[in-house]
C-alpha cells in the first residue's frame, strides 16, 4: 500500500496506478466519504446506466430468471 503525503492545503496525489486502474483523469469527480475512521474516494459515475452495463455479466440474466418464474408458475 502505497504512502502518500497531504500538502499544506490538504491536497493528496492519488497514485498513477490507482488512477489508471479507476479510470481517474483531470476533472473526475470523487465523492469523499467518512466512515468507520477511513477517508473513502469514489469516482462519481458519469453515467451510471451505461458504466454498469456489464457489471454482473456471466451471471444469471435477471430476465431470463424471470421468465423461467413465470413459465413455472412461481411469480407473484
Amino acid at each position: 500500500m502505497p504512502v502518500i503525503s497531504a500538502s499544506s492545503k490538504g491536497q493528496i496525489v492519488i497514485p498513477a496506478q490507482l488512477r489508471r486502474k479507476y479510470n481517474i483523469a483531470k476533472g473526475t469527480k470523487l465523492n469523499v466519504l467518512d466512515g468507520d475512521g477511513e477517508i473513502i474516494l469514489r469516482p462519481v459515475l458519469q453515467n451510471p446506466v451505461q458504466q454498469a452495463r456489464g457489471l454482473f455479466r456471466g451471471g444469471v440474466s435477471s430476465l431470463q430468471e424471470l421468465r423461467r418464474e413465470r413459465r413455472e408458475g412461481g411469480g407473484s
